[in-house]
């Protein structure tokens, strides 16, 4: 590293870039063939070039990241704990996010494409777009949160420690469902497919809820071993 930089030496067709701790880097280059970066904790780092190849970025505890490009072939963003981000680009091809701990965001993007969302403890965030073909969301303590979507192809939903939320949709495909400790649901809906839901500390659920999730290969002793819902 030179002056905050890397020295522009000719990588060739490297493909992989692993940039671990270090603190006075303030910029990368624009490399042409890269499609997998990693950058660990670069805190003088303010932004990343927009690479035309990178498909996978991972680039966790960036303290001083405070916007990415729109990479527009990426698939795969792993961006936890970068606290100055306030905003997300709309990636086209984008299918995985990981944006936990980024406590600025306020609102997430409507990606197309992507199957899978956690964005854990992001307190600003008021609400989740629609997504059409998410599979996957974990929302953990984001506290502002009154409701979510109605996803249609979701399986696993873990919203625990969302203490706005009021209700919670009823999924058409939801396998999993972890809502730990919303303090104010009420009741919880009939999804058809439902094999396992966790939601111990709601006081404001009846106990008929539990019927609600009985299917016909679980006894009612066996489920509340298995889904305590206080």
């Amino acid at each position: 590293v030179v002056d905050g930089k890397i020295d522009h030496v000719d990588i060739g067709d490297l493909t992989y870039i692993d940039v671990y701790q270090c603190p006075n880097l303030k910029e990368l280059p624009n490399w042409l063939n890269v499609t997998l970066v990693n950058i660990f904790e670069c805190p003088g780092l303010t932004e990343l070039p927009n690479w035309p190849n990178v498909q996978r970025v991972i680039c966790t505890m960036n303290t001083g990241l405070t916007e990415l490009p729109n990479w527009q072939n990426v698939t795969s963003v792993f961006c936890d704990d970068c606290p100055m981000l306030a905003e997300l680009p709309n990636w086209p091809n984008v299918e995985k996010i990981r944006c936990a701990g980024c406590i600025r965001l306020k609102e997430l993007p409507n990606w197309k494409n992507v199957t899978t969302v956690i964005c854990d403890d992001c307190p600003m965030l008021e609400e989740l777009p629609n997504w059409t073909n998410v599979e996957l969301v974990s929302c953990i303590r984001c506290i502002l949160l009154r409701k979510l979507p109605n996803w249609q192809n979701v399986n696993n939903v873990f919203c625990d420690d969302c203490t706005m939320l009021e209700e919670l949709p009823n999924w058409t495909n939801v396998e999993m469902v972890s809502c730990n400790r919303c303090i104010l649901l009420r009741k919880l809906p009939r999804w058809q497919m439902i094999e396992r839901a966790h939601a111990r500390g709601c006081p404001g659920l009846v106990y008929a809820a539990l019927v609600v999730l009985i299917q016909s290969e679980f006894l009612l002793d066996d489920l509340k071993k298995e889904c305590i819902l206080w």
